[in-house]
């Protein structure tokens, strides 16, 4: 991504050319040429960079001679290819004297007149982006909610792995999206206490707003993930259930199969038998009596399984 440049005019951000001064410089996707400048001319360490794009990093902030650096967490955007996986990503903002630089892999709408409104200060863009941040948590949570009440669904009418292995992306995301808001809250909390960025009154309300709907969002996602866990031990449980319920059949069918085949054997073997059932006998009944016995063993055992069964 080309490094795109931006002035605050009229309360809003203005997309300038590169030979101007700007307030807002936005660069993603850095080229070994990028990085040196930005070592070389603005002193930021080689680790600091590599930390806005990492995407295990943990929230924080430095504070620099020169400048203020903070690393922030925010939902990855999401595509049809990762399967219901929600990812985090990290992003990094530079505050120096009188602009700031934004380092994100993902495209940021700071342009947004909804989102990024009423910008009257560099501290009112950080907290606005800090902010976005926060509302695509949100949004990200409503599409998950609604993405496991369809597989809740599903599993009611089907058995199938796949919604199974749904749910588990849709778990291990929340985990990744809990841990990041936990992150998160611990950084607002350093910036609401800290006094470097002299916040005016108005910022600081806005940073007040911004802990309370990370903390919202925080609850949420663990909302989220006990009811998603709990889901999926309860869908398990009646998975073995139905299991063992249909081993128990199968082995009531296989026995009744065996009956029969005991009787038949029995009074095929070479001897004597009563009543001329015996196969060197030539009683003309004895191929209906021996089925009949053999149908009479299968009801007893039928109806004995039944009684067992009612009384258990």
């Amino acid at each position: 991504m080309m490094p795109k440049y931006y002035k605050i005019e009229s309360g809003r951000l203005a997309q300038i050319p590169d030979e101007e001064p700007a307030d807002v410089i936005v660069m993603g996707s850095l080229s070994q040429e990028q990085r040196s400048i930005l070592v070389k001319e603005y002193e930021i360490t080689e680790h600091t960079i590599a930390s806005s794009f990492d995407s295990d990093e943990l929230s924080r902030i430095e504070y620099d001679d020169d400048f203020i650096a903070i690393v922030f967490k925010k939902p990855k955007n999401y595509s049809a290819e990762d399967n219901f996986q929600f990812r985090v990503e990290s992003f990094g903002i530079f505050i120096f004297r009188d602009w700031v630089l934004l380092l994100t892999d993902s495209e940021i709408p700071i342009q947004d007149d909804k989102r990024f409104a009423k910008i009257d200060s560099i501290n009112t863009f950080v907290l606005r982006v800090l902010s976005y941040a926060i509302y695509h948590f949100n949004e990200h949570l409503k599409i998950i909610n609604r993405i496991n009440d369809e597989l809740e669904q599903k599993l009611k009418t089907s058995m199938e792995n796949r919604y199974l292995l749904s749910m588990f992306s849709l778990s291990k995301g929340l985990i990744y999206y809990v841990s990041a808001l936990s992150s998160n809250e611990t950084l607002l909390k350093k910036l609401q206490i800290g006094r470097s960025l002299n916040w005016s009154e108005e910022e600081r309300e806005l940073l007040d707003d911004i802990i309370i709907e990370n903390k919202q969002s925080l609850q949420q996602a663990e909302i989220y993930s006990n009811i998603l866990t709990n889901m999926m031990d309860a869908r398990a449980s009646v998975i073995n259930n139905n299991m063992n319920s249909w081993m128990q059949s199968l082995n009531v069918v296989t026995i009744a199969m065996m009956l029969p085949t005991f009787i038949a054997s029995l009074f095929g073997m070479n001897v004597l038998f009563p009543f001329g059932l015996g196969a060197e006998n030539n009683n003309p009944y004895a191929f209906w009596i021996i089925l009949g016995v053999s149908v009479l063993a299968v009801v007893l055992f039928y109806v004995s399984w039944k009684i067992r069964k009612g009384k258990s």
